[in-house]
């Protein structure tokens, strides 16, 4: 049976009452309507005796209970959070386009093959999941039922007790969790922040105009204020003014009540109220969100005090409500304990609460938006070739200055592979050039020049001198020739000559790869003399990671990263 949602006209518990039997088919077909004046009590009774009734009368009330407590129920004034149904799926991916590329035309005017060429949009892609899945219980009893029909207003309490406040109690945590949202990507530093000089002397009348400044401003593209920097434009008609109560009362009394021209002292976004930037149901929160909620500092909430309201696009929120059943954003059950004759109620709610990286928003403070320090952790670390490694950074910040880093690595360890992304996770390749042990130095002499007809074998590669090649030199010169070709010899030794002789250095990473096998059992005339040497070898120097702020590019830290 449905419902349609309204404010119920119904102005005593008979008017109510009378409503209640007329939508309930059960009821509505043997039970007579109460009279104006009378006590309620009777049809009361009837309706309790019997389960059938009973029953009926219940699943009625869980029916009509969000459009009874309408008449004395709070409003949320952040009801401009919500944006649709989620009715398949379990994310919702926001897309943004940025501008196109721009290229000159007459250096692109030679190349004839331009118009070929596919070049990519700009598209940024963000998932937002379900990430609220909460239900509310409360129990009546048979003896709560009662009393209803028995006082004047009992069947009002009744279901505002049984029904009332679970809807109440997900009103007020979705209001709750928004003005969450809100502050903590306020206190994170992705909210563009400005600062209200001289805000204690100025008048209700000058923070205004500044205000509505920065409200122009945003109606126009620009990549200043939204932290992914897509250059996006804000219609007044999409922007919210938050504004704590303190900070609208005295526009609403010294600006807007004291001006001649009302319509040019008014900001022309849409307004809303919050109660305090600073001051949150904590507990609440706790209870609401677990291990997600992270609890403000004492600086964080003194810093939170100075904001007097913000500025964001109407779809910087992205609360969604997941449909538990077909059309409904809620589902309302309700299970009758025959142990203890009572009633218990159940509001099951899925959401999904997010904010748009791409949306445009400003918080205003009377700090100075900076950046204290950055730390890089960890400071020094090892990591094995193949592997990546997770470093973060802490940014102190005072007055919201935005507190993300650009990742960086020195331009030597970048040119052997290693990479970083702007994540901050640092990936060394498998085949990056290392020192392990001591490198090791091998050195092969022709002596005496090899007679035509007899061989060596070297590193596996066999020799025969041509009857050219009659002296020590020239074999030499052979030889190296015929090893450089061999594909695992040139992998493992940089060969360099000197006369007749020969020497062998190994490549980085393969130290300890030992000298070359030589075979020269078939020499009669010829003679050859190895020697092994070894040369001490300084390790490849560490990786250096650098953290510079975005706001600030005077502040960075560093890390150094040794691979093994």
């Amino acid at each position: 049976m449905a419902i349609k949602k309204g404010t119920l006209k119904a102005v005593n518990d008979a008017e109510l009452l009378s409503y209640i039997i007329n939508v309930t088919p059960e009821l509505r077909e043997e039970i007579d309507l109460p009279v104006q004046g009378e006590s309620i009590a009777p049809i009361g009774k009837i309706i309790i005796n019997n389960s059938r009734y009973r029953n009926a009368f219940i699943n009625t009330i869980n029916l009509i209970g969000l459009t009874v407590i309408k008449r004395n129920g709070w409003d949320n004034p952040w009801s401009f959070t919500k944006r649709g149904n989620l009715r398949f799926g379990q994310q919702i991916r926001e897309l943004v386009l940025d501008l196109c590329n721009v290229y000159d035309y007459n250096a692109n005017f030679s190349d004839k093959d331009r118009f070929l060429e596919t070049v990519v949009p700009n598209v940024l892609n963000y998932l937002h999941e379900v990430n609220f899945q909460k239900f509310y219980q409360t129990t009546t009893s048979d003896s709560q039922l009662a009393m209803a029909f028995d006082t004047e207003g009992g069947l009002y309490e009744f279901i505002d007790a049984s029904i009332g406040m679970l809807f109440e109690s997900l009103k007020y945590d979705t209001y709750l969790v928004d003005k969450y949202q809100l502050c903590r990507r306020i206190v994170d530093g992705t909210v563009t922040s400005v600062k209200i000089s001289n805000y204690a002397t100025l008048t209700p009348r000058q923070r205004v105009a500044f205000m509505k400044n920065y409200s122009n401003k945003m109606t126009f593209r620009s990549p200043n204020y939204n932290p992914a920097g897509v250059r996006k434009a804000t219609r007044f008609e999409d922007q919210m003014l938050i504004m704590n109560t303190e900070f609208e009362s005295d526009m609403s009394t010294d600006v807007l009540a004291t001006s001649y021209f009302r319509n040019e002292a008014e900001f022309r976004t849409n307004m809303a109220l919050i109660d305090s930037f600073s001051d949150t149901d904590s507990a609440r929160l706790t209870e609401l969100l677990g291990n997600d909620y992270i609890p403000f500092t004492d600086d964080e909430k003194t810093a939170l005090a100075k904001v007097p309201a913000v500025i964001i696009s109407r779809e910087w929120f992205m609360d969604y409500d997941y449909l538990l059943d077909a059309g409904s954003n809620m589902k309302q059950t309700e299970f009758y304990n025959p142990t203890t004759l009572e009633n218990n109620h159940f509001l099951h709610a899925w959401r999904v609460f997010s904010t748009s990286p791409f949306e445009n928003a400003v918080v205003f403070t009377s700090d100075t938006p900076a950046v204290s320090s950055v730390n890089v952790s960890p400071e020094s670390a090892t990591i094995y070739k193949g592997q990546k490694l997770q470093l973060s950074a802490s940014v102190e910040t005072t007055g919201f200055a935005n507190k993300s880093v650009l990742w960086s690595i020195d331009e030597s360890s970048e040119s052997k592979g290693a990479s970083i992304n702007q994540m901050g996770v640092l990936s060394v390749p498998a085949n990056y050039p290392t020192v392990a042990g001591v490198q090791g130095v091998y050195t092969l002499a022709i002596s005496t020049a090899l007679a035509s007809g007899e061989e060596l074998i070297v590193a596996g590669v066999t020799y025969t001198p041509a009857e050219a090649d009659t002296t020590a030199n020239a074999q030499a010169t052979a030889l190296k020739t015929a090893l450089e070709a061999d594909e695992d010899v040139n992998a493992t030794y940089t060969i360099t000559r000197n006369n007749g002789t020969l020497t062998f250095t190994e490549k980085s990473g393969h130290y300890g790869a030992g000298a070359p096998e030589v075979d020269d059992s078939d020499l009669v005339t010829g003679v050859v003399a190895e020697e092994t040497t070894t040369a001490g070898v300084t390790p490849s120097s560490p990786i250096t990671v650098t953290a510079t702020s975005i706001y600030d590019s005077n502040e960075s830290d560093t890390a150094s990263i040794t691979v093994a």
